[in-house]
């Protein structure tokens, strides 16, 4: 049984973070990481960037099925991640950029990178 667990939590885990990337790079997954939720809510409005719940994410965009979505959900939450990303809907911001400010935790980032390995840790601490 043991056994059994530790491969469904490998595959959950990376069938979950291969969805993400498939998702997160044809969604242009590029987000500005200290705009507030008003300055979100006005990009939006540009019909370039589009809000999108981490919600949305784990269950369409991954496909998580309960109860792991539900355990993923509340790790998230409780450790204060946001609960939603407004992210660029036409192109890839930065791509084969040199600049030395992409992806520093303070400007322009790209989601798959930053939180691929926190939904993948929650699904460990979820099928473990």
């Amino acid at each position: 049984m043991r056994i059994l667990r530790g491969f469904l939590t490998t595959t959950a885990a990376a069938a979950a973070l291969t969805l993400l990337t498939a998702t997160a790079a044809s969604a242009h997954e590029c987000y500005i990481e200290p705009r507030s939720d008003q300055g979100n809510q006005g990009a939006s409005n540009s019909g370039r960037w589009a809000t999108v719940s981490i919600e949305t994410i784990l269950s369409e965009f991954l496909g998580l099925p309960d109860p792991l979505y539900t355990c993923v959900l509340n790790h998230w939450t409780a450790d204060g991640q946001p609960a939603t990303f407004t992210f660029r809907t036409d192109k890839t911001i930065g791509e084969g950029s040199a600049n030395p400010n992409l992806a520093d935790g303070k400007g322009l980032e790209h989601a798959a990178e930053v939180y691929e390995p926190v939904i993948g840790g929650y699904i460990d601490q979820c099928t473990s």
